[in-house]
């Protein structure tokens, strides 16, 4: 089991061109850009709604507005990295998770939460 994770984490953490020299590379980090929005709010608005949060961005209340923001970013932050991982592209989306995570902790928590291939 050791020797299948040390391969994978090899190959994602691998050198991989621009994504503006590789239509290939675009294509991925575009997938998975398009694929964690949607996740991320998929998974914030039945939470809210659990913790008997209703309403939605347009016609408030004021409450779900600034609790959704704050819930979706790191949640957004989180699936961008898993996703990135699981795509090969470590590199590219934990430095994306950084500067993501970055507007809301500071530069010495996030470099002691980030792992270094």
């Amino acid at each position: 089991m050791n020797r299948v994770f040390s391969r994978f984490w090899a190959w994602t953490a691998k050198e991989r061109p621009s994504w503006k020299e590789s239509k290939l590379e675009a294509a991925v980090l575009f997938t998975v850009f398009g694929v964690t929005g949607s996740s991320s709010v998929y998974f914030v608005r039945p939470a809210l709604e659990k913790l008997g949060i209703k309403g939605s961005m347009r016609e408030g209340p004021n409450s779900y507005r600034v609790i959704s923001v704050l819930s979706v970013t790191p949640i957004y932050a989180t699936i961008l990295l898993t996703l990135g991982t699981l795509s090969g592209r470590h590199a590219f989306f934990a430095n994306q998770w950084k500067k993501t995570i970055g507007r809301f902790v500071p530069k010495k928590a996030i470099d002691k939460m980030v792992c270094t291939p």
